[in-house]
């Protein structure tokens, strides 16, 4: 390591070493919701002004006796576990819980989310009210609880997006619907008895620094944003920062190290 990298390092531990966090409440607050605890990066919803954690990531938390509900694109999801050291989530779609015969309805577009899917997940591509016969060489089980009149519904574990286009087409499919759910629930042979027990357990996902919160959090910061979606940061010393970028005490301080270590090393020795 360089001796002035190493330098910028011990001057920040002994210039705070005697202050304690004065991040706001809202910062340093674990609220409960059942059994799941809500801390940073997540919140919990509510009608407060100003919320620390990531926008999207707001959690509900409506009765003691159910699960937290979170909503990624206007729908809803039950928040089964959050696991902070690996940095993953276990979601459940609101709308197929614990259902016997469970309807997919919707596909769950994350791209502008700072989450993203898990190597423990595994979709399901769903076609909706077929009315033609399937053709070889795919194989397929309709899915009995889900027939409509003479309309015939099916499921298909990692299904390429173009295989289902053409499935969709030349089945004369209404609908075509992927679900993500955990690898460990379903298994190809049997996916038609096993995928509403696999919805019901839910899939993983997981989540990365959202961007425009790097710079904060790099810094030692904790990222926020108001009512008007205005990006904040909030740092330990207390001060924050209404440009959403970082805690210019660290970071300034450093880039000076960098350009004058001999000079921070006399400081240190005389102090």
């Amino acid at each position: 390591m360089p001796s002035h990298h190493l330098l910028c390092f011990l001057f920040f531990l002994l210039s705070f070493r005697s202050v304690h966090s004065a991040f706001p409440a809202i910062c340093e607050s674990s609220n409960q919701c059942g059994n799941i605890p809500i801390k940073y990066p997540f919140w919990t919803a509510s009608g407060a002004s100003v919320h620390c954690g990531y926008p999207g990531l707001g959690v509900r938390c409506s009765y003691v006796d159910e699960p937290p509900t979170i909503f990624l694109r206007g729908d809803a999801y039950f928040v089964a576990e959050i696991n902070y050291v690996e940095e993953t989530l276990t979601l459940v779609d609101f709308d197929v819980a614990d259902r016997r015969c469970p309807r997919a309805s919707h596909n769950l577009t994350i791209n502008s989310l700072p989450l993203g899917y898990n190597s423990a997940d595994v979709n399901l591509t769903f076609f909706f009210n077929c009315s033609a016969h399937p053709w070889a060489p795919v194989p397929a089980r309709a899915i009995d609880c889900l027939q409509s009149g003479d309309k015939q519904s099916y499921v298909f574990m990692d299904m390429s997006p173009d295989e289902a286009a053409a499935v969709r087409q030349a089945w004369g499919c209404e609908e075509a619907v992927v679900a993500a759910v955990k690898r460990t629930e379903v298994t190809v042979a049997n996916v038609v008895e096993e995928f509403a027990g696999a919805m019901s357990e839910g899939f993983v996902l997981e989540w990365a620094a959202a961007k425009e919160c790097g710079a904060c959090e790099h810094s030692g910061g904790r990222c926020a944003f108001n009512q008007n979606e205005q990006l904040l940061c909030f740092c330990e010393d207390g001060s924050s920062h209404t440009d959403g970028s970082f805690c210019k005490g660290r970071i300034e301080f450093c880039v000076y190290v960098r350009q004058s270590p001999r000079l921070l090393l006399s400081m240190l020795v005389t102090s």
